[in-house]
């Protein structure tokens, strides 16, 4: 299971596990960057993300980075 660290406006910084993460824009003539691919849904402390949390984690390039290779290496 991931970890992902986020900033909320009213509940402040916090870490939740993330899983069931779903990626798309994947076109793997682009590999190895997938610089088009972004999480489009992901279950954030077993709820689904809000669009916020899903944001926070596709502006984090590293984090998206490696849960792309995670889901294309599955």
């Amino acid at each position: 299971m991931n970890q992902f660290k986020f900033n909320h406006s009213d509940r402040g910084a916090y870490t939740a596990p993330i899983n069931d993460i779903q990626i798309d824009g994947i076109d793997h003539r682009d590999y190895p960057d997938y610089c088009d691919a972004y999480i489009t849904n992901a279950k954030v402390e077993g709820r689904m993300a809000t669009d916020e949390e899903l944001d926070q984690m596709n502006d984090d390039g590293q984090f998206r980075y490696d849960m792309v290779m995670e889901y294309v290496n599955y």
